[in-house]
């Protein structure tokens, strides 16, 4: 953050890129995980998230809902790099990289639901599908 500070100041002058931190430079950057699909499938159900910010993004203590309140807690320590996506089966199945499993044994998502993702404060950080 302090490379990022240190531009600013190089384009907006020393005095205001003081008043600028790390989180304004956060939220102008905008909404860097996104939902980008649901699969209803019944042999392979999953909600599909992609990192499209600059960041890797840390998921500790994250969730994914449905309308039903049915939630998936992240693994601890599951990190997204800047341009990778992950898709989390409903299903049984060993997490990897890019595939990480609910264990469930039944489906989750109907065809046209809403998916939610919440990060660790509690705040909604993406929905699906997305508002028009």
């Amino acid at each position: 953050m302090q490379i990022l500070l240190l531009v600013a100041a190089l384009f907006i002058g020393p005095s205001a890129a003081e008043d600028i931190t790390p989180d304004d430079i956060m939220e102008e950057m905008g909404d860097a995980i996104v939902i980008t699909g649901i699969s209803v499938a019944v042999d392979d159900e999953w909600v599909e998230l992609a990192n499209a910010g600059m960041l890797s993004q840390e998921f500790t203590f994250w969730t994914l809902i449905d309308e039903k309140n049915n939630t998936y807690s992240f693994p601890e320590g599951f990190v997204l790099d800047p341009g990778a996506t992950v898709k989390v089966h409903t299903t049984l199945g060993n997490n990897t990289e890019t595939d990480l499993f609910w264990g469930r044994e039944d489906p989750v998502w109907d065809d046209g639901e809403m998916a939610t993702l919440i990060d660790a404060n509690g705040e909604i950080v993406a929905i699906y599908p997305p508002a028009s």
